[in-house]
């Protein structure tokens, strides 16, 4: 019995090794994309390659009418239907942070506001694909701040398209915060009456 165990162990071995240096020693790989256009032909693929995440942000934020303008931290800040927002995309990542800094603040000794927005915040981040979060100043402030992740690279179609849509949920995130934080108002008056 370990004879044959022994004898098929070495047998599966050998067909590895065999198997192994035959597709090593084939040429019969070719690759399907031209690595320079031949005859004057634009390729495509090898364009879209060629382009930095940091490069294509800035194109795609020119392209829907924005004009877009370089922080003291190196984020890239442009204003969007009125409302500035901040983008960090690096060159070596293929996703980026999109911001819209302070899209609602309140005084940090307004108790009764903070409980409120911390119970809607945490509503609207298991709800919404982008976070709400909140920071406290040193002034006498808390904001809020929207921000969300998201893939930008050349492949996808109609980039200017997308960009937009990502930007308008944050227009909507915002009006499901506001509208959130007056029902807790409101339902607090109802309580009190």
């Amino acid at each position: 019995m370990i004879v044959h165990i022994i004898i098929l162990t070495i047998i599966v071995v050998i067909f590895n090794i065999w198997r192994y240096n035959r597709e090593n020693d084939s040429d019969d790989y070719v690759s399907n994309i031209d690595e320079e256009p031949q005859n004057n032909e634009v390729n495509v693929s090898y364009m879209e390659e060629k382009i930095s995440t940091r490069q294509l942000a800035l194109n795609t934020i020119e392209n829907i009418g924005s004009t877009p303008q370089y922080t003291e931290e190196g984020r890239i800040q442009f204003e969007y239907q009125g409302i500035v927002f901040l983008m960090e995309a690096a060159n070596d990542c293929l996703f980026v942070n999109l911001i819209w800094p302070w899209c609602h603040s309140f005084s940090k000794f307004d108790i009764d506001e903070f409980a409120r927005v911390r119970q809607v915040v945490n509503k609207v981040n298991l709800r919404e694909t982008l976070s709400v979060v909140y920071s406290v100043m040193d002034s006498d402030d808390v904001a809020l701040h929207i921000k969300t992740n998201f893939l930008l690279v050349p492949q996808i179609p109609e980039v200017e398209e997308y960009l937009k849509l990502i930007l308008n949920s944050f227009f909507r995130t915002s009006r499901m915060l506001e509208l959130e934080i007056e029902k807790c108002r409101m339902q607090e008056c109802e309580q009190q009456v």
